[in-house]
């Protein structure tokens, strides 16, 4: 079994070495600057696209709970409201 691992993993490194020549892909790829962003920039950006993406993340789930909780209007028991309610927070 090694001997069919070290046969797919040569095969895998032939084909990336070939890939490589062919899409003249670098060895080594060069750091960007990260002097690029002054003051603090950097931080600031990641920080408010982390927050917005927690936001749409939240609204999704919440799009999502109206949905599903207005699926049925027609049934409005008590049994049937608590049934879905139940299956929602799941």
């Amino acid at each position: 079994m090694k001997y069919l691992d070290r046969q797919q993993s040569k095969i895998d490194r032939d084909r990336w070495e070939t890939y490589k020549q062919l899409e003249l892909v670098p060895n080594e790829i060069a750091r960007p600057d990260r002097l690029s962003f002054k003051f603090g920039i950097d931080r600031v950006w990641r920080t408010l696209l982390g927050l917005l993406m927690d936001e749409l993340v939240t609204e999704e789930k919440v799009d999502y709970l109206d949905r599903c909780w207005n699926a049925n209007d027609k049934d409005r028991s008590p049994s049937k409201t608590l049934k879905r309610f139940l299956t929602l927070i799941r």
